[in-house]
């Protein structure tokens, strides 16, 4: 029959699709009793053909009566068969597996370690050891879901993909997919490898995905488990779900509440939901470091201060002992301080201070604080230990800092870097007049400034507040000049209204100094509408971070709080600038880290510029179009502090690395938070001192002394010779990255990663999981061998979905010839036989 209903859509020009069937139907023919009495119809209709036949058929043979009796009941038949509209159907079956949906927490709460001390939790934690965990005192809890996972060869996942196709993901602030192996080779009939590009059979099961445990990292900054689940259910929207299971430990942060998830859950008619709650819901008695704060670099012989957090939980009034540790770059370590801090009692946080430290040699250390926990709380390194980098230098920072006036800018930033005992700072106003005693530190203080080239090698830095162009000779400037590109002094160029305008006029004899700037100035719109006698500037403007201020080189000036969030929201609050120096463009090698607010400056989608960076040279160039920086003082002083001084140092830097011309690398922070991602630059030049041109550029990314990795730059279009990479580390600590290949003299950067404050420490929040298990068919779980039991329950949720496609066969030519044929056909043979 399917032959004979192939060679009938074959002969109509019908294409089946592949794989579909094909059968016959009247699309007209009634259901129920209407169709029975169709079936009567036709039986009565040939039942009157045949006794009309046999009534007026009296002259006729038996055989004439039967043939003219069959050829008028066929057309008859065809007639009722064409009002029933006959259809050759084709129907497509296509199966619709269900879903089973794993969501696996991976924020930065996953990287606590319990205590697992009461009574009350000792069942659970016997539950982990079988896993294999040894202590879970000592294990993260992502260690324990990495033990969970990869019990049995992977028997959770297994079990998930029994029935149903199984959809593995990891959630932070949104959803991943959660980190697979490799899929086997596949072998055809014969056991051989079939090649890569072979078509793969649609009716064969998917093969069973394989968790690769080593790159299941809990670096999220956040916890969504409301976003993650919407997100995950969106994916699998045109299937359904038999399950969801939640491995989590429920410190959700983000997102929507856990009655939200519920009704979402119920919504879609999940049957399903297991919750495992990963952690110790009952921990009470903790002791960690939670902060270590030192100072990225300081120098030779001069003391400086470290300070750390103990914060505490559940403890009554007690001491423990903390150690200050220092080690080298060959590992060695030397405790620097010992002391007993009282903690506990009403104190969640106490801090500890180690003041007057000292380094008697320069060089690139690590410092280190531990707190021995009291008695009964096992020492776990993540919790009970910190480490913050520290470079010694062998001398102080060196900078000059020019006014063209007595500014208040000037005033404010002249006391506060000889306050800063990491800094010499020589000054010279210009305005002063000329047997005027110049201000400085002591040694430092000039009664002339330098023209000379060498005078200027003392010189790390070079500060020009509004500077006065007409008091500076062309030798200073152009000296000045040289030294910033060849011998990688920083230059930064803060704009006034005073002298600015004059200083960058191309007949000035600064405008040597004023071309390494990274802008262009508006020098029109400057004298039209911005600067002149009388002009005045009613209202402030705030500063307008760009997406590279907050979080690309730019961050190095404007990180001016520990945070990135923190630091854009106090950005938005500083107080604003009246005055700001008209900027036509930024040059194409410029980072813009501010712009001006106001739309009516924007060109291209970009503001105008008010704070921008750029290397020149072995130099590096700040330029800040406003000089009102100064306001910030009276209420933020120590952002205004780290402002000035990030930018000094980020200046000096480029003095540092001066010594290789052919190798410049560079890192977007010094302090990012787990989770976040550094960009990592380099700027490579030949022994031509021409730009480096490879398809990568391979660099060392060096963790805490340890493990490294190699880590391929890419290189940037618009710059050649330039490799960029974003990287998003996956630890805590402290990293070094230099060249794979030796590139001239030896340059290596570091940063260092630190955890998240925005994502909560605490025990398991059991309160929240048993909300989520609230939903219709939801179970909470305590052991992870309850989960793997129930996730045999899990029914197969396939579905098959029908398509079908009618094809009429009976509109055409060939149907209305057919019972024409036959009509004339019975009217010749009855004139034949004389019954006309």
């Amino acid at each position: 029959m399917e032959e004979l209903l192939r060679w009938w859509a074959r002969w109509r020009g019908i294409e089946p699709e592949p794989g579909a069937e094909l059968q016959f139907e009247f699309a007209n023919f009634p259901s129920g009793g209407l169709g029975m009495l169709v079936l009567m119809a036709c039986a009565l209709a040939v039942l009157g053909v045949a006794f009309v036949y046999r009534r007026d058929g009296h002259a006729l043979t038996r055989g004439q009566r039967i043939v003219l009796g069959s050829l008028r009941a066929i057309a008859v038949l065809a007639v009722i068969a064409l009002l029933l509209e006959p259809n050759l159907v084709t129907v497509k079956r296509e199966v619709r597996p269900g879903h089973t949906i794993l969501l696996v927490d991976t924020s930065q709460s996953m990287t606590h370690v319990d205590a697992w001390r009461r009574d009350e939790v000792q069942a659970a934690a016997s539950a982990w050891r079988s896993l294999g965990v040894a202590d879970p005192a000592t294990a993260t809890r992502l260690e324990l879901v990495k033990a969970l996972l990869g019990h049995g060869d992977g028997e959770l996942v297994k079990k998930l993909a029994a029935k149903n196709h199984v959809q593995l993901y990891g959630f932070a602030g949104s959803i991943d997919q959660l980190p697979l192996l490799p899929e086997p080779q596949k072998l055809g009939p014969d056991g051989k490898p079939l090649p890569a590009d072979a078509p793969a059979d649609p009716l064969a099961p998917p093969p069973l995905p394989r968790l690769d445990l080593a790159r299941l990292h809990a670096d999220g900054r956040s916890s969504n488990l409301g976003g993650a689940l919407r997100a995950a259910l969106d994916k699998s929207r045109n299937a359904e779900i038999a399950a969801v299971v939640f491995v989590t430990d429920g410190r959700r942060n983000a997102g929507p509440q856990a009655a939200e998830i519920v009704r979402l859950l119920n919504q879609r008619k999940v049957p399903h939901t297991f919750v495992l709650g990963v952690g110790d819901p009952s921990e009470t008695q903790t002791v960690q470091l939670a902060r270590f704060e030192a100072p990225a670099k300081t120098f030779q012989k001069d003391p400086f201060e470290l300070k750390a957090t103990i914060a505490q939980q559940g403890y009554e009034a007690t001491t423990v002992t903390v150690r200050l540790v220092r080690v080298d770059d060959k590992g060695q370590e030397q405790v620097v301080r010992s002391q007993q801090v009282q903690i506990g009692g009403e104190r969640a946080e106490t801090l500890v201070e180690w003041k007057d430290v000292t380094s008697d040699v320069p060089g690139r250390f690590v410092f280190r604080a531990e707190v021995q926990p009291p008695t009964g709380e096992a020492i776990v390194a993540e919790r009970h230990a910190r480490s913050a980098p520290v470079e010694v230098l062998a001398e102080k920072l060196r900078v000059l800092l020019l006014a063209g006036g007595s500014s208040f800018e000037f005033q404010f930033l002249r006391m506060a870097l000889i306050r800063d005992k990491t800094i010499d700072v020589t000054c010279w106003q210009q305005s002063a007049d000329p047997k005027f005693p110049q201000d400085g530190d002591e040694g430092v203080r000039i009664d002339r400034l330098p023209e000379e080239r060498t005078e200027f090698e003392p010189y790390d830095c070079v500060v020009l507040i509004d500077p006065d162009g007409s008091k500076l000779t062309p030798k200073f400037c152009q000296n000045l000049q040289q030294h910033v590109v060849e011998g990688g002094c920083g230059l930064w160029w803060v704009a006034g209204e005073k002298f600015s305008l004059d200083a960058m006029r191309p007949t000035a004899a600064s405008f040597p100094l004023a071309e390494l700037l990274p802008i262009v100035p508006d020098i029109e719109k400057a004298e039209r509408e911005i600067i002149g006698y009388g002009k005045v500037f009613k209202f402030p403007w705030r500063y307008l971070l760009t997406p590279e201020g907050e979080d690309g080189l730019g961050a190095k000036i404007s990180r001016i709080v520990d945070g990135r969030d923190q630091s854009k929201v106090l950005w938005s609050a500083l107080p604003g600038f009246h005055f700001w120096f008209p900027v036509l463009r930024s040059k194409p090698a410029a980072t813009v880290i501010a712009e001006h607010p106001s739309p009516e400056f924007k060109r291209g989608g970009r503001g105008m510029p008010v704070l921008a960076m750029q290397n020149v040279g072995a130099g590096r160039v700040l330029f800040c179009g406003t000089d009102e920086t100064y306001r910030w003082r009276a209420i933020h002083e120590q952002p205004w502090n780290r402002f000035w001084v990030n930018g000094i140092r980020y200046l000096f830097e480029g003095r540092l690395q001066a010594g290789n011309v052919r190798l410049r690398l560079l890192a977007s922070d010094e302090k990012l938070d787990l989770g976040d991602a550094i960009e990592l630059v380099a700027e490579a030049k030949d022994e031509a001192l021409q730009p480096w041109i490879q398809p990568t550029f391979p660099v060392l990314l060096e963790h805490d002394g340890g493990a490294t990795e190699t880590l391929q730059l890419q290189p940037v279009a618009e710059a050649p010779g330039s490799y960029a990479l974003r990287h998003r580390p996956t630890a805590l600590g402290n990293y070094r990255l230099r060249p794979q290949d030796k590139f001239g003299k030896n340059v290596e950067i570091g940063f260092q990663v630190v955890a998240a404050t925005i994502e909560r420490q605490g025990p398991m929040d059991r309160a929240e999981l048993a909300t989520l298990a609230s939903a219709t068919g939801g179970e909470l779980m305590a052991t992870p061998q309850a989960l793997l039991q129930a996730l045999e329950r899990i029914p197969s949720r396939t579905a098959t979905d029908t398509f079908r496609t009618p094809h009429a066969v009976w509109d055409g030519w060939p149907t209305v010839v057919f019972v024409l044929c036959v009509l004339s056909l019975e009217w010749l043979l009855r004139k034949r036989f004389n019954l006309l």
